[in-house]
């Protein structure tokens, strides 16, 4: 999914109209939330962070876990404390293992983070973090060159500490966090300069089952076309190519780059020659099915590391789902589903569905009712000079 600044302002900007909650937009500083705010991250900045976490414990909100979140939104288990709000966190960046997790501990805090483990790996350690340097045993650019744009994703040993903390709960962001392919027309090619992120990669429609076992890798699809794709999470329309469109495209690229003819010409050609042909695709009305094996999946890969307590909960990547999802996730046992903005409900209250839980982004923590409280202009400002940055945004 690509997000250019149109899109991203345009979003923002349904969002304010339609999606976000009264506290937002409150003159008063100190008027009662009215519910429970769930705010999300993507990559974890240090030092906003801690900030986020600061204003939190200054003025007294507790951190919820899934588990008590859960229990308020649909047990109506009774609270004492009326400032609650839960943060989550998508994918699983090494940020999260570098940052946010020592930060949470030192807090006293919670967040649930939403893992990947159709490409989680598996390795002999755990990178150092913040607890290495408030020890002494490193600096805080010898963490930030580990992984400086926050490509990658912590790993199983990394998400096991985490967990087992009890700062951090870890549930489902889906096997893949993929998409599938909807028709022929093709609209990118997969060569060696693609970017390739695991968990955000055009090819993400080819990754199968297997990819579990084998770590995806770049030079696995390069040659491949790209066609039109949507999320998964819809259940809609699919089209699948199969293992004789793989093996002719790459033939089609290998003899094409030897004798230095457009393989890109090629391969459009053979699609429009055998578009039709179910040797090479076959099409289905909708993608229950996978949409049904990815979920359980995923919760299973999540389990076998961790415990059964996690991995009962979904979140739906680029916020995109459906009522066929939904129903899946209820055949599955998985306890709630969380969403972006949703236009019919701004804020999250005891006795709500858990399967359509709202989120914000965590801009808007410093828009709760407290002592520092900040304007929205200069909340605003700042994120307008994140985007002009070219930072990614969410």
């Amino acid at each position: 999914m690509k997000h250019t600044l149109i899109s991203q302002y345009s979003t923002e900007l349904k969002a304010i109209f339609f999606g976000y909650p009264r506290f937002i937009f409150a003159r008063n500083n100190f008027q009662i939330l009215n519910g429970i705010p769930v705010f999300v991250y993507h990559t974890i900045d240090p030092a906003l962070f801690e900030s986020h976490l600061k204003y939190l414990k200054k003025n007294n909100y507790k951190t919820l876990t899934i588990y008590d979140f859960y229990d308020l939104i649909v047990k109506n288990k009774p609270s004492d404390d009326k400032k609650l709000v839960l943060l989550t966190i998508d994918d699983a960046r090494s940020s999260v293992w570098r940052y946010a997790y020592p930060l949470l501990a030192k807090y006293q805090m919670h967040a649930t983070v939403f893992v990947i483990p159709g490409v989680t790996e598996t390795t002999d350690k755990c990178r150092i973090n913040l607890n290495n340097y408030w020890n002494g045993n490193c600096s805080l650019e010898d963490i930030n060159k580990i992984d400086p744009n926050d490509n990658l994703l912590c790993s199983w040993n990394e998400i096991k500490e985490m967990y087992f903390s009890g700062f951090v709960n870890i549930e489902s962001h889906t096997l893949f966090h993929k998409e599938v392919f909807i028709n022929t027309s093709v609209v990118d090619f997969i060569e060696p300069g693609t970017p390739f992120l695991k968990y955000n990669f055009i090819g993400s429609p080819y990754y199968k089952i297997e990819n579990i076992q084998k770590q995806p890798v770049l030079s696995d699809f390069i040659g491949l076309p790209v066609f039109e794709s949507a999320p998964l999470m819809l259940g809609g329309p699919k089209l699948e190519v199969t293992g004789n469109f793989i093996s002719a495209c790459k033939e089609i690229f290998n003899q094409s780059t030897k004798q230095k003819i457009d393989w890109k010409q090629r391969i459009i050609d053979f699609i429009k020659k055998e578009s039709a042909n179910d040797s090479f695709f076959r099409r289905f009305e909708n993608s229950i099915n996978d949409v049904y094996t990815d979920l359980k999946l995923s919760r299973k890969e999540i389990q076998e590391h961790l415990d059964n307590k996690a991995g009962n909960h979904l979140c739906l990547p680029w916020t995109k789902g459906s009522d066929a999802t939904i129903k899946v996730c209820k055949e599955l046992d998985i306890k709630s589903c969380f969403w972006g903005v949703l236009d019919n409900k701004k804020i999250n209250k005891i006795g709500d569905d858990p399967y359509f839980i709202t989120r914000i982004k965590n801009d808007f923590i410093f828009r709760l009712p407290g002592n520092g409280r900040r304007s929205l202009l200069s909340i605003y400002k700042y994120k307008m000079q994140r985007r002009l940055s070219g930072e990614k945004i969410f």
